[in-house]
């Protein structure tokens, strides 16, 4: 899956929960992460089989969806489902890494943990 489709998935998935964390007076976003956490919180999936499922279904849908609005949002629910099943640190891990500029070492530490994700769908 391409980085530009990833981020901009995350990002038409996340816009309209942006409101609902400020009225609720959460406006603070978790820290971004180091490349070696993004890292290794995107690896830790590896080892466990229903986070690897999980992982690929939503990377399946990712790709489904494209670049294209209205798929994205039909399958906003789907999508946020599986971050919940891959957890909290994979999430954080997932946003540090596509908010990071290309080429920089946590934009690569994403690529690198991704491309071992990826091969673990075929």
């Amino acid at each position: 899956m391409s980085k530009f489709y990833a981020a901009l998935v995350t990002a038409l998935l996340l816009a309209p929960l942006a409101p609902v964390a400020h009225a609720a007076g959460d406006d603070q976003e978790p820290p971004k992460m180091s490349a070696p956490d993004i890292k290794k919180n995107l690896e830790a999936v590896i080892s466990d089989p229903a986070k690897v499922k999980a992982y690929c279904a939503m990377s399946k849908k990712m790709d489904e969806v494209g670049d294209d609005e209205k798929k994205a949002e039909a399958a906003s629910d789907e999508i946020d489902g599986y971050f919940k099943t891959l957890g909290e640190d994979f999430e954080n891990a997932w946003d540090s890494g596509q908010d990071a500029a290309d080429g920089s070492p946590e934009a690569n530490a994403m690529d690198e943990a991704v491309s071992k994700l990826d091969a673990k769908c075929k």
